[in-house]
């Protein structure tokens, strides 16, 4: 299947999403109100049916998770170290911008494209890798900006997307089953939490400040979508072993353009904001002809 095929359906829906919110169509408390549909109540619904159905007998390895987790961990610290003693910025500054360069927005690009390109049994199984991705990344950040990351880490794990997942993957390991009556309504609805979130997603690009230090952006954005993927390709081919498959679900969960997320926890700090919402914006306009790259070179 033609690459650009797959990708370009996904941008198209985020810039519809971008258009009718430049051409008035739509207001912002309309697609806040979108966005708090998508984001707490269909996108739940349809990572928890996916992970219910998926086949348990694809074994998530030590090795595939510690391939993704290291280089990002390892990245953050890394550029973390950079800000705080080669640019002499402060703790909080430094931490933000880190997360801003290495937070995936795994779910809505990403996901789609592994069900695309592999299958579905294959989307599902990468689940279980990013079901930590937020927890991990979060608590990092609060942990570099004022030591408090253990009540982050609690924080996160009341996430509608992380309980979801989880508790997607109980009811599949438990054997519980959940009848046709409820899965069909459940299958409608979760149909459409994609294209939704991402529509969403297109018409946020609109509010986000595209302004502050737009090369440090830049620079995040390049980390993003092409080192950070590197790292992991490196560590799973060279250093693990991974199967092709494996190798193509870590790498392309990591090119990923940067969530907002990090704009929203940058706000909260009061720091970087600028740079993490330039970040947003720069990655997802250029995580086409990231995902381009990746995708022609792990095939």
């Amino acid at each position: 299947m033609n690459t650009l095929t797959i990708i370009l359906p996904l941008a198209i829906i985020c810039f519809l999403g971008y258009l009718t919110v430049r051409v008035k169509l739509f207001n912002k408390v309309q697609m806040d109100s979108l966005s708090a549909i998508s984001f707490n109540f269909l996108v739940p619904i349809f990572l928890f049916k996916s992970t219910y159905q998926t086949d348990l007998n694809i074994a998530l390895s030590p090795q595939w998770f510690l391939s993704l987790y290291i280089p990002l961990v390892v990245s953050f610290i890394v550029i973390f170290a950079i800000n705080r003693y080669g640019f002499k910025q402060k703790n909080n500054h430094s931490a933000l911008s880190a997360l801003a360069a290495t937070y995936s927005n795994t779910v809505l690009v990403a996901i789609p494209i592994i069900a695309s390109i592999l299958s579905t049994a294959a989307a599902g199984s990468a689940f279980v890798l990013i079901a930590f991705h937020s927890a991990v990344l979060f608590t990092l950040t609060e942990v570099f900006v004022n030591n408090s990351g253990f009540k982050t880490l609690i924080k996160a794990g009341k996430n509608p997307i992380v309980l979801s997942i989880l508790g997607g993957f109980s009811f599949n390991l438990l054997g519980i089953n959940i009848p046709d009556l409820l899965l069909t309504p459940l299958a409608t609805l979760s149909a459409s939490a994609i294209p939704l979130a991402l529509f969403g997603l297109g018409a946020s690009m609109y509010y986000l400040p595209f302004k502050g230090n737009r090369r440090i952006a830049f620079i995040n954005s390049f980390h993003k979508l092409m080192i950070l993927p590197a790292l992991v390709y490196v560590t799973g081919h060279f250093v693990f072993d991974l199967t092709a498959e494996q190798l193509f679900v870590a790498v392309i969960l990591t090119a990923s353009p940067t969530g907002v997320g990090a704009y929203i926890m940058a706000t909260k700090h009061q720091a970087a904001s600028e740079i993490s919402a330039s970040t947003v914006v720069l990655s997802t306009i250029f995580c086409t002809l990231g995902y381009l790259f990746w995708i022609e070179f792990l095939q």
